[in-house]
């Protein structure tokens, strides 16, 4: 008897825990729709692109960075630690809202980050 009454002491803690995360973390259930077609009117993203293109303004989207152009067609992992400073310090000398839109500029003009550089920026935006 004192097996099921534990049992259903570890269940009701089970259910409580994790109705406790949903309403903190809110639902992370994904319609499948959304993974269907990109709207550019609701902002649904379609997620087949590395960076989504939903909302950006890429005529007036303009970072004085020409010098990275130099570094267009290279792979993320062929970067030389200098390489990656250069890249480091244009990201650093930007105002933080302004790396999102920048990581996506980059991304249009062919330019591949270096993985270290990509996962600095994930840290940012979160």
């Amino acid at each position: 008897m004192s097996s099921s009454i534990i049992i259903t002491i570890i269940f009701a803690l089970l259910a409580g825990g994790m109705f406790i995360l949903r309403r903190i973390y809110g639902n992370t259930n994904v319609p499948e729709e959304t993974h269907d077609h990109h709207d550019g009117e609701n902002g649904v993203c379609c997620g087949k692109h590395s960076n989504c293109e939903k909302g950006y303004d890429t005529v007036n989207l303009y970072f004085d960075d020409e010098e990275l152009d130099r570094f267009k067609g290279v792979k993320s992992e062929e970067y030389t630690e200098n390489d990656i400073e250069e890249f480091r310090h244009v990201l650093y000398t930007m105002r933080e809202e302004e790396v999102e839109n920048w990581a996506h500029c980059i991304e249009t003009r062919g330019i591949e980050l270096p993985r270290e550089i990509k996962e600095e920026i994930l840290l940012m935006l979160q």
